[in-house]
């Protein structure tokens, strides 16, 4: 993934003759924040990359440094007990802001890429005081990889009809809801696109997301199927890790279309054209379903206001949430 320059982004700056006040206010953000990212102390997320690049007149690539160039080094992490051991993970830029590293209270790890474990990490979280969650952003391979290794408690995924990315027989399966994955598109759908087909042929710019990713698998197929070369889109090298990375930057202006999820095109207004239905399924190792943690996970899961929240998007069945599946 690519990293913002701290270097460059201050001499955009100071060429344009700003005040890091100023670009604060012009990007929507602080101006610690700005001052946090020259000095190379955070990265910011894909969204405020992009009204940073806005802000200063200026294209994304610009902004991001060279793939293989040096991330900056996380400022903070977090601890929990997994398993008996105690795992930290970097606290990322959606965290950073709002999270303490250090919590009095026990700490579980989500991982997954759908909205879906957003709200439900924060149900759980908002529903006592003696239990913090905190989601990771990842692909279905990644989160699946990571929760194997112990180092994630749950684990949000996709299940398409035919899953290619399999948990090990130990992990146990509550149902989130049915969604749809399809095209998100600008509001009205400007480019009048139906399908892979039109990409090239409108020149569309892709949000694109990381290899192994379901998204990225689905968005392969349907280029396989209309014969469409993906290295004539531009955006396809650009990899988006989250899908609401990949969905603000169709609402942002900076990408065309990109793969993803029907819940994504409703938080951003976005038009939706469906490809197909996909399971949105919590994965917890069997030893640890009886624990306090996830006991207290799942009691969120099963909760009328988290269904009410996946309700209120009108992307979800939500007949099934809170099921445990073979």
């Amino acid at each position: 993934m690519a990293t913002i320059d701290a270097s460059r982004l201050e001499a955009l700056r100071r060429g344009r003759d700003q005040s890091q006040r100023a670009l604060a206010e012009a990007a929507g953000i602080t101006r610690q924040a700005v001052s946090a990212i020259e000095s190379g102390r955070m990265q910011p997320s894909v969204g405020i990359a992009l009204r940073l690049a806005r802000a200063l007149d200026t294209t994304v690539e610009d902004l991001f440094s060279a793939p293989g160039e040096p991330a900056a080094a996380p400022t903070r992490i977090a601890s929990a007990s997994i398993g008996g051991r105690a795992v930290s993970r970097a606290l990322d830029q959606d965290h950073l802001a709002v999270e303490p590293a250090e919590s009095a209270v026990p700490t579980i790890f989500v991982g997954g890429c759908d909205p879906s474990a957003g709200l439900l990490s924060r149900e759980a979280t908002g529903r006592s005081r003696d239990l913090r969650v905190l989601w990771f952003t990842m692909t279905n391979p990644a989160a699946i990889e990571a929760l194997a290794r112990g180092e994630l408690h749950a684990a949000v995924i996709h299940e398409a009809p035919v899953p290619r990315t399999r948990p090990t027989a130990d992990v146990v399966r509550f149902e989130i809801a049915t969604t749809e994955a399809g095209w998100l598109v600008a509001h009205g759908n400007p480019l009048a696109l139906r399908g892979a087909s039109d990409l090239d042929r409108k020149k569309a710019r892709l949000a694109n997301r990381p290899a192994g990713a379901g998204a990225r698998r689905l968005l392969d197929e349907q280029l396989r199927r209309a014969a469409v070369d993906p290295t004539r889109l531009a955006g396809y090298d650009r990899e988006l890790n989250g899908q609401l990375d990949a969905g603000r930057a169709v609402a942002q202006g900076f990408a065309d279309a990109a793969v993803g999820m029907a819940s994504v095109a409703r938080i951003f207004g976005l038009d939706f054209l469906p490809l197909r239905s996909e399971r949105c399924v919590l994965l917890v190792p069997a030893p640890a379903v009886r624990t306090p943690e996830i006991r207290a996970l799942l009691d969120a899961l099963r909760s009328t206001p988290y269904r009410r929240d996946l309700d209120a998007l009108q992307a979800y069945d939500t007949t099934r949430t809170g099921e445990r599946t073979a």
